[in-house]
């Protein structure tokens, strides 16, 4: 099978793009777009595998050579758009390149490495690269020095997972004064008898634990951690009944760290929402939110990330969604729920911590326990990426303003939407979702469709997604001339198409092509006349 590949997960501005063709045949030509508009066509040679477009400006951009398709984005910070993967093998001897293929396939630009370490409070092993992690694994610090070089490479950014507060059995007496305490006396424990916390306030700890990272990144060649907590306590107790609020002292941990660590890149955990209030303006690289119940429909996957912008929207947001429902059997339904949680995400201009090792997907929280994707899910998984990345200087686009509840429904009359099923403003089971976003240069539409599923839960099965057809999208016109109306989807329509427009003097109208689970229209308006 042939395929486009970036060479990298982002390039930089200063940075010629490349393309890998791989396969049999493959295109006589490439081309790079951007929205709609042709930037740079490259003619390839008979066996030449890989195209270069010259550098171009930061956002994202389209690359299209016959029936194949990719993507690509160029930013200065690639955390500006953080699409954010994982890994948790790190076997003696492992080959790496199928991690490293599917970073660039699915432009993961950074990656978690989940429970890579020795212990909880004590990273690297006392002597040796091969170790026995505290579950029992054995890993192998060559490993992970040699995917975290690897990354970098590909144009991703190795992150090393660290619990900013907790302590194994072996080490929990050394910090056992420095605890947090129930009422009772008793510590907080994450299971019975696994991991103690710490309270993150201690000077001792946090002395320890900077260090910690600090000796982790310049042996590993980490580019920053992952701060994991786990949710509760909210509040404790020190060992002298001083009570302390996790909530004013995780973004304080996060600025010492910041501090101390400055070439670091820092994601702090806030699991089911908490305490994202008080630490997405600390300065770390973005808002990241791991999400529980009772935040289980689609609505609340919306609720969190508008939160989560609202508090700091200067940064991206990133979801943890484990879709659960990919342990189970029914897996037709689990990808047509993974393709509803994507869209969901990225039509709000959020990603999701759900994809990474070489074609896999988290189910649960431990990472190292995950499913496999099958080729077809996986290609369909591709495509979502490619269209987020695509189109990611309107769907990112930190200037737009959700007017969908102003410009649709109701009495509202500037768009409408008609086809033979119930239109909504807000995911509903049973109904054609719509969303209409103003940004600087005119209007995006995003239509998700959950017309033919009976309930809202991001994890849970979701029926096969049908066809839509004969859907007709008009505009109250407020120019002499007709708008512009450009259609893509993630499925059958990657690239942006101009559609004929039927007009009737007051409203502009389109009739949008076919089209399952989610596409977009681009409305650009110049304020002409």
């Amino acid at each position: 099978m042939s395929e486009l590949l970036p060479t990298k997960a982002t390039f930089a501005p200063d940075e010629p793009i490349e393309i890998e063709v791989r396969g049999s045949g493959g295109p006589e030509s490439l081309s790079l777009t951007w929205l709609d508009a042709t930037v740079e066509t490259v003619d390839l040679l008979p066996g030449e595998r890989v195209a270069r477009f010259s550098p171009q400006a930061e956002g994202g951009y389209g690359v299209d050579g016959g029936d194949l398709h990719t993507a690509v984005d160029v930013l200065a910070d690639p955390l500006a758009r953080a699409r954010y993967g994982f890994v948790a093998d790190f076997a003696a001897g492992r080959e790496v390149s199928g991690v490293i293929d599917n970073v660039r396939r699915l432009h993961l630009n950074a990656i978690q490495f989940y429970d890579w370490m020795y212990r909880h409070a004590q990273l690297l092993p006392p002597e040796g690269d091969e170790f026995v992690d505290a579950l029992g694994r054995p890993l192998s610090l060559a490993t992970v020095r040699l995917l975290a070089e690897e990354l970098t490479q590909a144009g991703s950014l190795p992150l090393g997972y660290a619990a900013v507060y907790a302590a194994g059995k072996e080490e929990w007496p050394t910090w056992e004064t420095d605890g947090l305490y129930r009422a009772n006396g008793q510590p907080w424990t994450l299971g019975e008898d696994f991991l103690w916390n710490v309270d993150p306030t201690s000077e001792r700890w946090q002395a320890h634990f900077a260090g910690d990272l600090r000796t982790a990144a310049a042996n590993v060649g980490f580019a920053g951690f992952h701060l994991d907590q786990y949710g509760a306590p909210k509040y404790a107790l020190r060992s002298d009944g001083t009570r302390v609020d996790l909530a004013e002292a995780f973004p304080a941990l996060i600025t010492r760290l910041a501090d101390e660590l400055q070439s670091s890149r820092l994601i702090f955990n806030n699991v089911n929402d908490f305490p994202t209030w008080s630490t997405a303006r600390a300065p770390q690289a973005a808002v990241y939110i791991e999400v529980w119940s009772p935040h289980e429909r689609l609505l609340d996957i919306v609720r969190l990330v508008n939160k989560a912008r609202s508090y700091a929207p200067d940064k991206s947001v990133i979801l943890a969604a484990y879709l659960s429902v990919y342990a189970g059997g029914e897996r037709e339904g689990a990808h047509e729920a993974q393709r509803l949680l994507l869209a969901t995400a990225f039509s709000h201009g959020a990603t999701v911590l759900l994809h990474g090792e070489e074609h896999d997907v988290l189910t649960e929280a431990y990472y190292v326990r995950h499913a496999q994707l099958t080729t077809d899910e996986d290609e369909s998984t591709r495509r979502y990426y490619d269209f987020a990345v695509r189109y990611g200087d309107l769907l990112f686009d930190r200037q737009a303003i959700d007017v969908t509840d102003t410009h649709f429904g109701g009495v509202n009359e500037e768009v409408r939407i008609d086809t033979d099923r119930p239109v909504c403003s807000q995911p509903q089971p049973g109904a054609l979702w719509a969303r209409i976003c103003r940004l600087p240069g005119g209007l995006l539409v995003s239509l998700i469709d959950l017309s033919g599923q009976d309930d809202d839960r991001w994890d849970a099965p979701k029926r096969p997604a049908h066809t839509l057809s004969n859907l007709r999208l008009s505009l109250e016109r407020s120019t002499r001339s007709a708008e512009r109306f450009l259609f893509a989807d993630p499925d059958d329509q990657p690239a942006l198409i101009e559609l004929p427009v039927e007009s009737d003097g007051r409203y502009d109208t389109v009739t949008l092509p076919s089209f399952s689970t989610w596409a977009l229209v681009w409305i650009p308006q110049t304020g002409g006349q």
